[in-house]
C-alpha cells in the first residue's frame, strides 16, 4: 500500500532509545576507557583472565548506547586480529527474572546448539565455557540493569557466579574475557556479600548527567537523521534541551528524545511542516517527565495491568496517592475486564514497579506515580492510560 512521504519525518526510528547512532557525542572518554581495558587483551587473548567493569550513571546518561557502541568497536578490532569475539548484551529487566532465566537467555543468545533444559545455572555456565573453547569463540558480556536484578533477587548471588568463572576451570583458558555491569548507582553493592564485592573489583566508569549544551548536541545529530531538513527550529531544540537538562528530568536524554518525537508527531497531525516550541510545551504538559514509553514497553503483562489499575485508582480518587488495598481492588477489576487471572504475588509485582522507578510507595496508604504531582495529573493520566491500553 502506498504511503505518502511525511513532511516532518525522514526516519522516526532514529529517535528510538534502542537505536545506536554512528556517533555518541560526549561519551568518547568512556568508550576510550573501555577500549583501554579490553583492547589490550586481544594481543594475547588465550592467556587473558576476565576483567570486570562497572558502568554507573543516572537514567538517560548514555550508558547502554555506550556499551553497545563499544561492543561494535571491540568486535571489529578482534575480527581484524583474526579473533572470533562476540559482545552479548543482557538487559536484566527483560532477560533475567531469576538467575536460571538470566543464564539460560545468555546461553541462547550465544548459541542454539546447547540443550540446557535440565541444567542448573552453574552447569549452564560450565557448558557454555566448554562450547566457547571448542568453537574458539571469546565473549564479552554486558549485564544492564544489574542493580534492578540484585534488588529483586538478593538471595540469588548472581555476582558470585559471574565473577568466579575462572575458578570453575582454573587450569584452562577462559573464553569469557570480560563482563560489564551497568547500574544507576552503587547502592546495590549494599546487597552484596563481601566476597562478591571483592571479586567484582573497583573498575568503575562514571557517566555524569548531560548538560543542556550536551543534550542539544545529541538531539541535533538525531534531528539530522530523523527529520526532514529545516523542520525542527533552533528555538525548538533549545527548549527541549533546557527542559531535559533541568529538574525533574535532570539530564535524562531519553525524555529529550521522546519530547522531540511526540512534538514532531503533533506537528504532523496538525498538518504543519515545522516543529515549533509550542508543540514541545503542549507535549511536555501531557507526559510524566520521569516515565518513558520505553519504561512501559519493558513491563510484562502483569506489571502493565497493575500500573493501569493504579492509573484508574488515582483518577477515581482524584488524589496523588491511593492505598495498597484500593490498588488491589482496582487491579482485580482490571483483570476481570481483560479476562486475566490476578497474580498471587501481587505485592512482589508492586515492588518491581517501585524498583523500576515507575511508581512511588511512601506507605501502605500512599502509592502513586513517580513525579505525577509535577504535571497536570488528569492530563498525564489520560495520556498514560491511552499508551497502556494501546
Amino acid at each position: 500500500m502506498f504511503r505518502a512521504q511525511s513532511s516532518i519525518f525522514k526516519d522516526r526510528n532514529k529517535l528510538s532509545p534502542y537505536y545506536v547512532p554512528k556517533r555518541l557525542p560526549h561519551r568518547d572518554q568512556q568508550i576510550s576507557m573501555l577500549l583501554s581495558i579490553y583492547g589490550n587483551m586481544l594481543k594475547n587473548v588465550w592467556d587473558a583472565y576476565p576483567r570486570f567493569t562497572q558502568i554507573v550513571g543516572a537514567a538517560g546518561t548514555g550508558k547502554t548506547c555506550t556499551a553497545l557502541k563499544f561492543g561494535e568497536i571491540i568486535v571489529e578490532m578482534a575480527h581484524k586480529e583474526g579473533i572470533n569475539l562476540k559482545h552479548i548484551y543482557m538487559n536484566c529487566k527483560v532477560d533475567g527474572t531469576t538467575r536460571y532465566v538470566l543464564f539460560s537467555n545468555l546461553v541462547r543468545k550465544v548459541t542454539q546448539k546447547l540443550s540446557i533444559k535440565s541444567l542448573s545455572p552453574e552447569e549452564m555456565i560450565r557448558q557454555l565455557i566448554e562450547y566457547l573453547r571448542f568453537e574458539e569463540i571469546f565473549l564479552i558480556v554486558t549485564f544492564d540493569e544489574i542493580d534492578y536484578f540484585v534488588q529483586m533477587n538478593p538471595r540469588e548471588r548472581v555476582i558470585y557466579d559471574l565473577t568466579r568463572i575462572p575458578e570453575m576451570c582454573p587450569s584452562e583458558p577462559i573464553p569469557i574475557i570480560g563482563e560489564i555491569f551497568i547500574a544507576r548507582s552503587l547502592k546495590w553493592h549494599d546487597l552484596l556479600e563481601s566476597g562478591e564485592k571483592s571479586t567484582l573489583g573497583i573498575g568503575i566508569i562514571e557517566f555524569p548527567r548531560y548538560t543542556s549544551r550536551q543534550i542539544r548536541d545529541i538531539l541535533e545529530d538525531r534531528v539530522e537523521e530523523a527529520f526532514q531538513p529545516g523542520v525542527v527550529l533552533d528555538e525548538t531544540l533549545n527548549l527541549i534541551s533546557d527542559l531535559t537538562a533541568n529538574p525533574p528530568v535532570n539530564g535524562d536524554v531519553r525524555i529529550g528524545l521522546e519530547l522531540l518525537y511526540y512534538s514532531g508527531v503533533l506537528a504532523e497531525n496538525l498538518g504543519l511542516n515545522r516543529v515549533l516550541p509550542e508543540h514541545v510545551r503542549r507535549v511536555y504538559s501531557e507526559i510524566n517527565p520521569t516515565i518513558t514509553t520505553e519504561d512501559i514497553m519493558s513491563l510484562d503483562k502483569d506489571g502493565r495491568l497493575i500500573l493501569l489499575a493504579l492509573v484508574r485508582g488515582l483518577k477515581a480518587n482524584r488524589s496523588a496517592y491511593i492505598g495498597l488495598r484500593d490498588l488491589k481492588r482496582f487491579y482485580n477489576i482490571v483483570c476481570e475486564e481483560y479476562s486475566v487471572k490476578p497474580v498471587e504475588d501481587f505485592e512482589e509485582h508492586v515492588q518491581d514497579l517501585i524498583y523500576r522507578g515507575i511508581i512511588d510507595m511512601k506507605s501502605l496508604m500512599e502509592i502513586g506515580i513517580s513525579g505525577a504531582t509535577l504535571v497536570d495529573l488528569e492530563r498525564f493520566l489520560n495520556n498514560l492510560l491511552g499508551r497502556l491500553e494501546a
